[in-house]
C-alpha cells in the first residue's frame, strides 16, 4: 500500500508552485517550492519503492515541471530586461547623432548655411512697429527676416516657417507671431530639386533696443526642442 503523505506533500508544494511559476519576481519562490516539492517526490519514491508510487509520481512530475516553467520564464524576463536596456543604449547614442549634428558656427547675414543638402541665406532683417489693429505695442517691434531657400537636393524639400524661431537673449520662447498686415509672408510648401524661394518670415517680437542678441534658429520636425536644433543665423 502506498504512503502518501509525502506523496501529497510534494502535490501540495509542487502545485502552489506551479501557479505561481509564471509571476515575475514572485516565481524565484515558487523555484524554492519546486526544489522542495522535488525532494519530497524523490523520498515518496524511495519510501514506495515496493509500493504504488502513483502520488509520488505525480508530485515529482508537477515539481519538475514548475522548476522547467521558472526557469523559462526567468530566462525569457532576462532577455526582455536586456533588449530593453539595448534600446534604451540605442535611443542615447541617436539622441547624441542628432546633437552632435547640428552646426556649431552662427552664421551671419547674408552668408549661406549648407543643411541636409538645401542652401538658406537670410537676405535682411527689419524690424517692423506693424500697423492698425496689428500693431506692436511697449516698444516691441516684429522681426521680419527675408530669407532664400533653394534645394540642392535630388528629392523633394517641405519647408515650413515654423521651422524657424527666434531666439532672444538666449530666450527662445515657444510663440508663434501673426504677421502684421503690411508684411507678406510665405507658408508651408514644396520645392523641387534646384527650386528656390525669396520670402518673408516674421519670427517674433522684441524691443530692438532692450534686446543685445538675436538669433534665427532653424530646428527640424517644427520642434523647439534642442536636440532638433541645427543652425543659427545671428540677426542681431
Amino acid at each position: 500500500m502506498e504512503r502518501k503523505v509525502l506523496g501529497i506533500l510534494s502535490i501540495v508544494f509542487g502545485g502552489f508552485g506551479l501557479l505561481l511559476s509564471w509571476i515575475p519576481i514572485i516565481n524565484n519562490f515558487s523555484f524554492v517550492l519546486g526544489i522542495l516539492a522535488l525532494i519530497l517526490g524523490i523520498v515518496a519514491l524511495v519510501v514506495n519503492r515496493k509500493n504504488k508510487k502513483i502520488l509520488a509520481v505525480i508530485g515529482t512530475v508537477i515539481s519538475v515541471v514548475t522548476i522547467a516553467i521558472v526557469l523559462f520564464t526567468q530566462a525569457a524576463y532576462s532577455h526582455a530586461m536586456n533588449k530593453v536596456s539595448e534600446d534604451i543604449k540605442k535611443s542615447t547614442s541617436s539622441s547624441s547623432e542628432k546633437t552632435s549634428k547640428k552646426d556649431s558656427k552662427i552664421y551671419a547675414i547674408n552668408e549661406t548655411v549648407k543643411h541636409a543638402g538645401v542652401e538658406y541665406k537670410v537676405n535682411s532683417v527689419d524690424f517692423n512697429e506693424g500697423s492698425g489693429f496689428s500693431k506692436a505695442e511697449n516698444g516691441e517691434k516684429y522681426v521680419v527676416v527675408n530669407i532664400t531657400i533653394t534645394n540642392k537636393s535630388k528629392s523633394d524639400y517641405d519647408y515650413n516657417p515654423l521651422d524657424f524661431k527666434l531666439s532672444m537673449d538666449g530666450n527662445e520662447p515657444d510663440v508663434t507671431t501673426i504677421a502684421p498686415d503690411d508684411v507678406d509672408t510665405f507658408d508651408s510648401g514644396t520645392l523641387k530639386p534646384d527650386a528656390t524661394l525669396t520670402g518673408n518670415l516674421v519670427v517674433g517680437k522684441t524691443n530692438p533696443n532692450n534686446t543685445k542678441e538675436l538669433l534665427l534658429v532653424h530646428h527640424d520636425n517644427n520642434s523647439i526642442k534642442d536636440l532638433d536644433s541645427t543652425f543659427e543665423i545671428k540677426l542681431k
